[in-house]
């Protein structure tokens, strides 16, 4: 369940007094900790990866998956990011799907809707990992079902990047 507060922030130098919104997480509550909702990176605590929190709104190849983390500079992250393996990934995955409203339907989704917003699902999301039974095939993660399979490189999938 999402929970919401607010958090009064005050300037005392300038007298300006504002409001900004923090939430939790649908995940486990203590998965992820209070992030505003304009943040473009969260922690999970359990794990202490940081993930990049809205995707690229374009698939690529896994080539250019690599080559979209390694330039990626965020919050204070300026170099280290880097495609997930398929072990981290899977801590995205939720146990049990969500219903959200999404272009005029409801779709179920197995990742966190606060954490990761607007993620797509009509894809996969490459991980680094590569997948043995082919050559030039890596592991893949859909959020749409929580299922994994492999695919050819040259393939495009969406990526979320994952920093140490």
């Amino acid at each position: 369940m999402s929970a919401r507060r607010w958090l009064r922030v005050t300037v005392a130098a300038s007298g300006v007094v504002g409001l900004a919104t923090l939430a939790r997480a649908d995940a486990p509550s203590d998965q992820y900790g209070l992030f505003n909702i304009s943040d473009q990176v969260i922690t999970d605590r359990w794990t202490t990866l940081i993930w990049q929190r809205y995707a690229p709104a374009a698939p690529v190849t896994f080539d250019g998956a690599a080559a979209y983390c390694g330039g990626l500079s965020l919050y204070v992250y300026t170099t280290g990011w880097r495609v997930p393996s398929y072990k981290e990934m899977l801590t995205l995955v939720d146990e049990t799907p969500h219903t959200e409203y999404e272009n005029g339907t409801l779709v179920d989704k197995m990742i966190d809707g606060n954490a990761f917003p607007q993620t797509v699902i009509n894809s996969q999301y490459w991980t680094s990992s590569p997948y043995p039974p082919h050559a030039g095939w890596a592991y893949d993660v859909s959020f749409h079902n929580g299922f994994s399979a492999g695919d050819d490189m040259l393939s495009t999938h969406y990526v979320r990047c994952v920093h140490d």
